[in-house]
């Protein structure tokens, strides 16, 4: 039973049976609902989802819906900012994982559209395969915008930030219609984020530079920012949004061949 179809949320039980005779690469997208400036929509999951569903469908595999939530603990300072513990988190995708292998799926990559989660997918990889037997796939996507790709967008490399890039350039590619410019009360290339703490200066979220290395100080994220933002959004144009999700796109089809053409099972 052939389909068209890509994702698995649009598909009969039937036609997704027929798909997985296939042994296909099975994408599970997900991201957060967290804020990234006043003028970006707090749905970050959404990009991670066109992503993924466009990886899919350019590669002949498939793709779940989003996971909307993760864990945002340094976010839940904004108005609209769901986080879970991480073990809810963790819980969660175990059993999309497992529903998925339980039906003969042996090829699954993550694809997370937010860092906080980074950690707690790495370990439910590793739980995964020991209980399994099955190796997991995940591609962290904003890790994938390398320094000389950044160069080649915005003519430096040292241009990123949370509520800046890339998550404004993308999102005004994607979704144009829920951007909010203009929330951000002419303010466009103004940067009103704390750069410094005590005796300590700030690099990012969580980042703070001590001679030549870097260390962790754990923020709320609107201490350091009451707009929500470090980095530019000046520097956002869609045509560079429309070229990273290519890009990253391009990557996860990547990922999918080389998955497809290995074995994953222990």
């Amino acid at each position: 039973m052939k389909t068209s179809k890509h994702e698995l949320a649009h598909m009969t039980w039937k036609e997704i049976e027929a798909a997985y005779q296939e042994n296909p690469v099975i994408f599970v997208p997900m991201g957060s609902m967290e804020e990234h400036g006043p003028h970006v929509p707090v749905g970050d999951f959404l990009s991670a989802y066109q992503i993924a569903k466009r990886a899919a469908e350019e590669s002949g595999n498939y793709c779940l819906p989003p996971l909307p939530f993760g864990y945002s603990e340094f976010f839940r300072g904004f108005p609209g900012t769901i986080s879970l513990a991480p073990s809810t988190v963790h819980d969660v995708i175990r059993d999309i994982c497992i529903s998925l292998i339980e039906h003969g799926v042996e090829k699954i990559i993550l694809v997370s559209g937010h860092y906080g989660n980074a950690p707690i997918l790495d370990m439910l990889a590793r739980e995964l395969m020991r209980t399994y037997q099955i190796w997991i796939g995940k591609i962290d996507l904003w890790h994938c915008i390398s320094p000389e790709f950044k160069k080649e967008l915005f003519g430096s490399e040292n241009v990123m930030g949370h509520g800046g890039e890339p998550d404004t350039s993308v999102m005004r590619y994607l979704f144009p219609e829920d951007m909010r410019m203009d929330l951000l009360d002419g303010a466009l290339g103004q940067d009103d984020s704390v750069r410094k703490w005590e005796a300590f200066d700030i690099a990012h979220i969580n980042v703070s530079p001590l001679e030549d290395v870097d260390v962790s100080m754990y923020f709320n994220f609107e201490q350091l920012s009451a707009r929500g933002i470090m980095g530019n959004p000046n520097m956002s144009d869609p045509a560079i949004g429309r070229k990273i999700v290519e890009r990253l796109v391009h990557y996860c089809v990547a990922f999918a061949e080389k998955m497809k053409m290995s074995n994953t099972t222990v």
